[in-house]
């Protein structure tokens, strides 16, 4: 395994002189009328009766939708917030948004370096002193910046509560001294919860603020106008939530409710409660940085640097700064998805093309919706398809080497022949003694290339898992979904 050099794509000296930031920020126009949206046949109307269909076949009760084109917002609520209380989804309704809380947290940290109030090319200890993981190599060599760019090497999912109040973070971090080290530093991509709470301990350290989600809405949802979000369901009251849903995989039963919250100290990794309406302002943002009465937030060197290919990922996937960087089509697209119990959503867009699209659900098969919408909103708007990677043919001796169990941090996969068929089983595991993931059936696999499996049925079909071998030529890893696993021994 080579390691993956830091680079920048610098687009002028500005660039190099700023090589200490991150980030995001935003100012939008208002929603098209509905008389505007219910023009028969148009790219929006085409995308939201899809999302119907696809909802109604996957029993997710509900969905919010907002695109971006040239300037012009269109939104719309499907389905129902709850399935024992239902009530319409508008563009107003609140979903739990996951992991894009994350581009919030690093884009704060880029607008912190912007300032001049950290370094982003610093170790983590110059701000964190008490920082430590297991790995005392790690421990010295990890950055700033490395906190986003998911290639830091030691445990990445962490949710025991550590209470909550204000300290939480800060309980976090001085845990962390425990964190094995899953790969050498530096060397392997695998997607981390953990950087970003060391984060939001960081920003809140920093910045001598009381707390950090108080930080986060001084510095980007007061500025952007986001009134609708928050980390605290408290502060959102007068507003129509979502509910969570859990799966449904043998299509006839109804979804049933589906709430485990985050505990804070979480929130930096997953935390925000959101609107569609509220999300587009975000989006607007990333296309020009600009808050809500037109002032810059955060520079557009900066910006274009967090939407960047810095550090390959998984298979056509760059990482920028937090944000997913992938060329589809000669254009290059920037997003992040984000999961909690019961919640599902994707923001999407192309900066270039000032195109972007956001998806929320309310069901844990909500991918799937998302997954569908986002690629048909792709070819109505912007004309462009992501070629995926196809099962070959391949003989068993081939799939041998992916056989065994394999081992997560929050889940394993277990991956066996039923006859010469390779099958997987994936075994998620309880958060916080709370089983909030149903396991789904077991998976058909085949080979996507050497070394590559894909999947060939259930809800996760066309996953690719990747196999990474150590120096002497032996599987050490499989890479899948963005999480590593680790071969048993």
């Amino acid at each position: 395994m080579k390691p993956i050099q830091l680079k920048t794509v610098a687009r002028g000296p500005a660039l190099r002189l700023l090589l200490s930031c991150l980030v995001i920020g935003a100012m939008l126009t208002a929603p098209v009328p509905a008389a505007a949206q219910t023009k028969m046949n148009t790219p929006f109307e085409e995308i939201t009766s899809e999302a119907q269909r696809l909802m109604d076949e996957l029993k997710v009760p509900g969905t919010a939708i907002g695109i971006i084109n040239d300037g012009e917002v269109q939104m719309t609520g499907l389905g129902i917030t709850k399935i024992n209380d239902p009530q319409p989804v508008t563009e107003d309704t609140v979903f739990y948004i996951g992991s894009m809380t994350k581009p919030f947290t690093s884009t704060v940290v880029l607008k912190m370096a912007e300032r001049g109030e950290l370094d982003l090319e610093a170790p983590v200890r110059t701000y964190l002193p008490e920082f430590a993981v297991q790995d005392a190599e790690a421990t010295e060599k990890a950055k700033v910046i490395d906190l986003f760019q998911h290639r830091t090497g030691w445990q990445g999912d962490f949710f025991e509560d550590t209470g909550s109040g204000e300290d939480a973070l800060e309980k976090a971090v001085r845990a962390f001294r425990f964190l094995p080290q899953r790969t050498p530093y530096g060397e392997v991509w695998a997607y981390n919860n953990v950087n970003f709470i060391m984060a939001g301990r960081l920003i809140q350290a920093v910045s001598r603020a009381k707390s950090y989600e108080q930080k986060v809405e001084d510095e980007l949802f007061v500025p952007l106008g986001m009134t609708h979000t928050s980390f605290f369901m408290d502060r959102l009251m007068a507003d129509r939530f979502a509910v969570g849903h859990g799966a449904v995989f043998d299509g006839t039963s109804e979804p049933q409710v589906s709430f485990t919250p985050f505990p804070r100290v979480v929130y930096p990794a997953g935390g925000i409660l959101s609107n569609a309406s509220d999300m587009m302002k975000w989006m607007q943002f990333q296309f020009d940085g600009k808050d809500k009465d037109g002032n810059q937030l955060l520079s557009a060197e900066l910006l274009d640097l967090a939407h960047s290919p810095l550090v390959k990922g998984e298979l056509s996937e760059y990482t920028g700064v937090t944000w997913f960087v992938e060329d589809i089509g000669g254009v290059r697209t920037v997003s992040h998805a984000g999961r909690t119990a019961g919640f599902t959503a994707k923001m999407l867009f192309a900066p270039d093309q000032k195109f972007g699209i956001v998806v929320l659900t309310n069901g844990d098969r909500g991918i799937e919706v998302y997954d569908e919408v986002i690629a048909l909103a792709l070819k109505k708007y912007l004309d462009i398809e992501k070629i995926p990677l196809v099962a070959i043919p391949a003989d068993r001796s081939s799939l041998e080497p992916f056989e065994g169990l394999w081992l997560g941090d929050n889940e394993d996969y277990k991956l066996y022949f039923e006859n010469d068929q390779l099958m997987a089983e994936r075994l998620i595991k309880p958060v916080g003694g709370v089983q909030v993931f149903e396991n789904p059936p077991p998976i058909s696999l085949s080979s996507a290339g050497e070394d590559r499996v894909i999947m060939t049925d259930g809800p996760s079909q066309g996953v690719v898992g990747e196999l990474l071998r150590d120096k002497s030529g032996e599987p050490a890893f499989l890479l899948m979904q963005h999480r590593i696993f680790r071969r048993e021994k």
